[in-house]
């Protein structure tokens, strides 16, 4: 191999790793850190099934069903159509997460949500987070661990709709 193909090489690598990469991820990125599940029921009883499963699955309550939509047009938004979001938490996992100094920034994405959404087509749709994801990306932390068991329940409770967690 000649200095000049060599060099060839190293460039074209630097601008793959600098440039198509990031670029990829970017595209990617949606669909890994955010699921969408259509829901075969309708809006009201989407909502109903996710928060009463929640509140039967062992040591998890629903906290609070926020009516997004309301909440905009009450403070000056535009019409969006129906939005729901299930707020939900488990308090032994909860005060696992928060119990050390060093893992309380994990508050931010607590308590839990579900997002519960009508599209102008009419069909209803179930927003989360990719739990497995952010799981794998914390692996070998005690975060990590707890999140494991968070998205093994989350599973349980969207069974109901063969939800499974993936990377993509």
């Amino acid at each position: 191999m000649s200095k000049r193909s060599f060099i060839a090489g190293l460039v074209l690598g630097i601008v793959i790793a600098m440039f198509i990469i990031p670029f990829g991820f970017k595209i990617a990125f949606k669909h890994m850190m955010f699921k969408e599940v259509p829901s075969s029921y309708g809006f009201d009883k989407t909502v109903s099934l996710i928060s009463n499963r929640i509140n039967h699955q062992a040591g998890w309550h629903v906290t609070n069903i926020i009516n997004q939509e309301q909440v905009l047009l009450d403070n000056g938004g535009k019409e969006v159509g129906k939005v729901k979001i299930i707020k939900f938490c488990n308090a032994k996992l909860s005060t696992e997460m928060l119990k050390a100094d060093d893992r309380k920034y994990m508050s931010v994405k607590m308590p839990l949500s579900i997002s519960v959404y009508e599209k102008s087509d009419g069909k209803v749709y179930i927003g989360l987070m990719n739990g497995y994801l952010m799981a794998r990306m914390m692996s070998g932390t005690t975060e990590g661990v707890i999140m494991e068991s968070v998205v093994k329940d989350i599973e349980s409770v969207m069974s109901f709709l063969h939800f499974r967690y993936t990377i993509f």
